[in-house]
């Protein structure tokens, strides 16, 4: 199925989670100067996400669009800095690349570019932040996941999931836009500390 088929058969759910999700981002981070760039970032990162937790897929047109409309807006925002933009993708989907060969391909080849599209967006420090948040909230989500099922199946059924594959993508979404919003802050908060 294609990638036009498959937004319209989850047209109204994207929908809703893209009102949703956007609606609270624009509402807590309202004071941000770039505030604008949040639905326009959400418009592909949220159908990339949900598709991705239907058909552990994340489709190749979405991603490219995310990175063409994140050098875009490069282009048109004088604050921001191509060169960097360009780092930012290096440093999000280099890592992914990394963990992806360490893990021999336990992590997928779509994960990889969408970091990179991704860090378009973020840029190298905010990619960083990022990257650690979805990988706490994956890492809650397993969790939670071997906990119901250790609870519904008994000690066993652990064993037997063990081989049982997760989408990524949904958490390398959340995480993104949370270190749009805040990665620079998070960053520069750390960094006070030492």
């Amino acid at each position: 199925m294609g990638c036009f088929e498959l937004l319209k058969r989850h047209g109204q759910e994207i929908f809703a989670f893209y009102a949703l999700i956007t609606g609270a981002e624009l509402f807590v981070c309202s004071t941000h100067t770039d505030w604008w760039l949040l639905p326009v970032y959400n418009l592909t990162m949220l159908p990339l996400g949900i598709l991705d937790y239907h058909y552990k897929r994340l489709l190749n047109p979405l991603v490219l669009t995310l990175a063409v409309m994140g050098i875009m807006c490069c282009v048109v925002l004088v604050e921001k800095n191509i060169g960097e933009a360009l780092l930012g993708a290096a440093v999000f989907g280099g890592l992914l690349y990394l963990i992806r060969y360490i893990s021999k391909e336990g992590l997928g080849m779509g994960d990889v570019k969408l970091g990179a599209a991704a860090g378009i967006w973020l840029g190298p420090q905010a990619a960083v932040m990022a990257l650690y948040i979805s990988f706490i909230l994956g890492g809650l989500y397993v969790t939670c996941y071997l906990l119901m099922m250790e609870k519904r199946d008994g000690r066993n059924s652990l064993w037997r999931i063990r081989k049982k594959t997760i989408p990524f993508g949904p958490f390398l979404v959340l995480g993104s836009s949370i270190g749009l919003i805040y990665g620079e802050t998070f960053i520069d908060y750390y960094l006070s500390l030492l």
